[in-house]
C-alpha cells in the first residue's frame, strides 16, 4: 500500500492557500479576513485616540485627566489589537486541514466540487476575478454552469487573492 503523498502548496496570499496532492487540488479559506480588517480599524484608533490623549496630557488642552482618560483608551485599543494580530498569526500557522476548504478539483474523477454546491465537470468550470462593491480588491469566482460561486473575498488588508484564478486555470487545463 501507498502512502499518501504531502500536498504542495501552489500559492498562499495570506487568507488563501492552494494546495496540490496530485490527484486533488484544494483551495482554503484561512478565515482571516474579518480579523486582518478588525486589526486595521484598531490600529488607527489605537494611534488616534493614544495620540489624542498624549497631546491633551502634554499641553494640558483641554486637561490632563481627560488626555489620561483618552491614553487609557488607547491602552485598551493597543491590547485588543495585540490579541487580534495574534489570533490572525494563529491560524496562518494552523495545519491546513483545520482550515475551511472553499473548493476541490479532484484531477482523476475531472471534476469541481465547492461547498454547499454541485459537482460539476472540470471542462465546465471557469475561474476569474471580479471587482466587488465597495473594495478595492476583487474576488475569486468559479463560473459554472449552475451560476456564478464566489471561493474568496479578496481583502487588502489580508493579502488579497493574488494570481490564484491563473493558477487554478492552469490546473483545470491540464498545466
Amino acid at each position: 500500500m501507498t502512502a499518501p503523498t504531502e500536498a504542495k502548496v501552489l500559492i498562499d496570499t495570506g487568507g488563501l492557500v492552494v494546495t496540490d496532492d496530485g490527484r486533488r487540488v484544494n483551495i482554503f479559506d484561512r478565515c482571516t479576513g474579518a480579523l486582518a480588517i478588525t486589526a486595521f480599524v484598531l490600529g488607527i484608533a489605537t494611534l488616534v485616540v493614544g495620540g489624542f490623549g498624549l497631546v491633551a496630557m502634554v499641553t494640558n488642552v483641554p486637561s490632563v485627566e481627560l488626555g489620561a482618560v483618552f491614553v487609557a483608551v488607547g491602552v485598551v485599543f493597543a491590547v485588543v489589537l495585540y490579541r487580534v494580530v495574534r489570533t490572525i498569526r494563529r491560524r496562518r500557522s494552523q495545519p491546513l486541514h483545520s482550515c475551511r476548504s472553499v473548493a476541490v478539483i479532484d484531477r482523476k474523477l475531472g471534476l469541481f466540487s465547492y461547498g454547499g454546491g454541485a459537482i460539476v465537470p472540470l471542462d465546465q468550470v471557469q475561474f476569474a476575478r471580479r471587482m466587488q462593491i465597495g473594495s478595492s480588491s476583487p474576488k475569486l469566482i468559479a463560473l459554472t454552469p449552475g451560476g456564478t460561486k464566489v471561493l474568496k473575498r479578496g481583502n487588502p488588508f489580508d493579502g488579497g487573492i493574488g494570481n490564484v484564478d491563473e493558477v487554478l486555470s492552469a490546473v483545470v487545463r491540464g498545466g
